[in-house]
């Protein structure tokens, strides 16, 4: 990754990761974490904090971004299966909402950069 510093790279994605889970813990504690809404607000927070991360490691490039996502990606997997598997068994990972915060995770990266980029095009001359 072409001007990424590795130790903030992991640092975001632990970040992102924590936040996702601290939503989560938030959710149960008050017996929020079933239904549509909770699901709907995961996603976002999901999608808010990994904005974040890629906004603050300044990445410019969609391909940059595409390889932050994969290992974001793989990163949350490996903490998911370090925390979560042990209390709640592999069961989780064959869930879909699991599959589609990993995909936000994915893609969330890549439409930062391209959106970013569309805030810095010139407007349209009339």
């Amino acid at each position: 990754m072409q001007g990424v510093s590795y130790t903030r790279f992991l640092l975001y994605g632990f970040f992102a990761y924590a936040t996702i889970f601290m939503l989560w813990s938030l959710l149960a504690a008050y017996g929020m974490n079933y239904g549509w809404g909770a699901q709907i607000a995961s996603y976002v927070v999901t999608g808010i904090a990994i904005a974040a991360a890629t906004r603050a490691l300044d990445i410019v490039s969609p391909q940059t971004a595409l390889l932050c996502g994969a290992g974001w990606v793989s990163l949350h997997a490996l903490l998911d299966a370090l925390y979560v598997a042990p209390t709640a068994g592999f069961g989780p990972f064959l869930t879909s909402y699991v599959w589609i915060a990993y995909a936000i995770v994915f893609f969330s990266p890549v439409a930062t950069v391209l959106y970013m980029k569309l805030l810095k095009q010139p407007a349209p001359a009339q």
